[in-house]
């Protein structure tokens, strides 16, 4: 019944507010393990999942003694301008913290009465919001549901209690919760239900909406030559749960691969700078475009920049010894970096060997064994440039 309960709730609050669940506890059977979303990284040593829960279900207790539930999640999964708190708590004390992060945000009963502490960006800085004592918490040992939400587009935060409003704050549309410096999160922060083991929390969902999850604000991304290498840079800013940026390249402009994924640094307040250098850039001209990745799993493209390169030194190359008996040395003098594959073939089309190298730019050599086929005669070897789409082919006498 609990599990149909909580998926009831969830439902409920993702289609009001069309939200992303950042993490889920039900407490069926585990204090530190989520439904779903972030996990707990520590909780007190006496904290107990127990029944006496909300509708008869499991709960979270703090156990036997006075010691305080403090489940405690990584606040870097918490850094998002919008936030969405529901916990069904049932009063055994007069202070108790549902969400606490320090100075930066404080969700949970003083004195007995509900109340909302939390700081909005204000240019590099931040302006505190005390919502006040907004309701007094029922101290009839029964569980009550306690919700908060704060939508940075509109600039509102509001609390219900039990599905009815009891507070709201209007401020300035599109301004963002403050997290710089912040640290990790705790639930149950004070929450010691005056010594009595009993369950006092359940249904835990916090939450950010879809509307505010714009990956991030792409500032500028470029693209140019840097000797014989293309420099991609870029600079973003409101980054909000971004998993990755993934570099992709195309030759054509329209068939493109992945040839890196750098990890953001999912800063919201300021500018946050990415340089990537590609060392291996097709030989005429290369399409390149950004894949931005939210965490979940939507992802958004760049525009397409190109980098030309309109003086390109062809390989000198040569092949030595020849007739040759173990190996035999392709000697190349590249221009720029690249990456090639070779195939070595009997005169009958019998592949012997084939395998894709990389070289940098300048002199090098490639030895290839010939000591693996009892082939003799004539071979071919066909060494093809990979970026340039160019092929060179040599035929040798194998002793």
């Amino acid at each position: 019944m609990k599990n149909i309960l909580s998926f009831l709730i969830v439902l409920f609050f993702a289609t009001a507010s069309n939200a992303q669940v950042i993490s889920r506890f039900t407490w069926d059977s585990n204090t530190t393990t989520a439904v779903a979303g972030a996990n707990a990284i520590s909780v007190s040593s006496t904290a107990v999942v127990m029944t006496g829960g909300k509708n008869g279900s499991n709960g979270i207790s703090p156990g036997l003694g006075s010691n305080d539930i403090n489940l405690v999640l990584d606040g870097a999964c918490f850094n998002v301008p919008a936030l969405d708190i529901s916990i069904d708590f049932r009063r055994e004390e007069s202070q108790a913290s549902f969400f606490y992060r320090g100075s930066y945000f404080d969700f949970g009963m003083n004195g007995g009465n509900l109340s909302a502490i939390f700081r909005l960006a204000s240019g590099s800085t931040y302006t505190t919001i005390n919502s006040g004592e907004v309701f007094s918490i029922p101290n009839d040992h029964n569980f009550h549901n306690y919700h908060f939400n704060y939508d940075n587009n509109a600039g509102v935060a509001k609390i219900w209690v039990d599905n009815v409003l009891v507070y709201t704050y209007t401020g300035i549309a599109g301004t963002a919760l403050y997290w710089t410096g912040a640290g990790n999160v705790t639930i149950g922060r004070a929450m010691d239900a005056t010594g009595k083991n009993v369950a006092v929390m359940d249904n835990l969902v916090i939450q950010m909406q879809a509307n505010a999850l714009l990956p991030l604000t792409l500032v500028g991304f470029t693209a140019e030559t840097k000797s014989n290498y293309a420099q991609l840079a870029w600079k973003t800013t409101k980054e909000v749960a971004v998993a990755s940026f993934i570099v992709e390249r195309s030759s054509n402009g329209a068939s493109f691969t992945a040839v890196a994924s750098i990890d953001p640094s999912n800063g919201f307040s300021g500018i946050n700078n990415y340089l990537f250098t590609d060392s291996l850039p097709f030989t005429t001209v290369s399409y390149y475009r950004l894949k931005m990745v939210n965490q979940n799993g939507s992802f958004t493209y760049s525009a397409i920049k190109t980098v030309s390169f309109t003086s390109n030194i062809k390989a000198e190359m040569s092949v030595f010894p020849n007739p040759a008996t173990d190996y035999v040395i392709i000697k190349m003098n590249n221009g720029r970096a690249a990456q090639y594959h070779y195939t070595v073939t009997s005169i009958s089309g019998q592949v012997i060997s084939a395998a894709a190298v990389q070289v940098n730019g300048g002199a090098n050599q490639l030895q290839i064994d010939l000591t693996r086929t009892n082939v003799k005669g004539a071979i071919v070897i066909t060494l093809v440039n990979t970026q340039a789409n160019t092929t060179e082919t040599f035929t040798i006498i194998k002793k």
